[in-house]
């Protein structure tokens, strides 16, 4: 792992230790659009941003040349980003580190377990230095802590956020953090819970009350939230992707239902598709 680090404090409060907000970044709109939700989710939570930039060797297939005017390249925007946010934001603590390697795996690196890495993600374009949108999946399977997949779309009147609950242990802390990230941007949250477009009634009562449960966790960390349930006759991904195409942020978890490395079909689809930001859950 190579090579510049910079940091800087533009706060004039002291450096504390504490859980940091990752950002991807190689100057394609995708990670600028990624670096704008990571800045104003940092602020929010009072974590400090750490632009991270990756020259992705091909394997040391490379140059030496074209390897040094690669590097030179990627630290040059780092360094741009990092002044342009010490311009806008003085009062956040901002650092950046240019890396070498595999780009999901490095990235992935760079977290500690704690961390929210942001990527971006443009679908529609397939172009060099686009590197974290079109690796959003690898991301999603070796990052040990939250992801958030940021798409090139324009976000300014989205509002309201939406849980995906799948019945699992983790549920109601979903719809907690959910409900938080709700709280905190002063919009609704709904919660989503698919079952098979054949179910039984007996199904069907028990996705409501998976809903229920959800509710009634979300409910008590946010009393006066506004907040809805929805259960979904299509499938999972399908759903999600329906119910969250004018929100601001869509909350999942990582599926446990098997210890196969990689990601389930369900997060797999809704990250090469979605028009949201995707908070993907440990």
């Amino acid at each position: 792992m190579m090579s510049q680090q910079t940091r800087m404090n533009v706060s004039s409060s002291p450096i504390v230790r504490r859980d940091r907000c990752i950002v991807g970044f190689d100057g394609s709109s995708a990670s600028v659009m990624a670096l704008d939700w990571a800045v104003t989710w940092a602020a929010r939570n009072h974590r400090e941003v750490h632009l991270v930039g990756v020259v992705d060797d091909e394997a040391g297939a490379l140059g030496g040349a074209r390897a040094d005017d690669r590097d030179r390249a990627q630290a040059q925007l780092l360094s741009l980003a990092f002044a342009l946010l010490a311009e806008r934001y003085p009062g956040l603590v901002v650092a950046n580190r240019l890396v070498t390697g595999p780009v999901a795996s490095s990235l992935a690196a760079a977290a500690r377990p704690n961390d929210i890495v942001v990527v971006g993600a443009d679908k529609a374009v397939y172009a060099h230095g686009q590197f974290f949108g079109v690796r959003s999946v690898q991301l999603a399977a070796l990052v040990s802590g939250p992801l958030v997949v940021v798409p090139a779309a324009d976000l300014r009147f989205r509002a309201g956020v939406l849980v995906a609950i799948d019945g699992g242990p983790e549920s109601s802390r979903l719809a907690c953090i959910g409900a938080e990230e709700a709280m905190a941007r002063q919009c609704a949250v709904g919660l989503v819970h698919s079952v098979a477009v054949e179910a039984t009634l007996e199904q069907r009562h028990l996705g409501e009350l998976v809903l229920r449960e959800a509710f009634e966790a979300a409910r008590a960390v946010a009393p006066g939230l506004e907040i809805s349930r929805h259960l979904a006759n299509r499938r999972p991904a399908e759903a999600m992707l329906n119910l969250a195409r004018d929100r601001a942020l869509l909350v999942m978890g990582r599926s446990r239902r098997n210890a196969a490395p990689g990601v389930g079909g369900t997060l797999h689809e809704v990250l090469i598709n979605a028009n949201v930001p995707v908070m993907v859950l440990p």
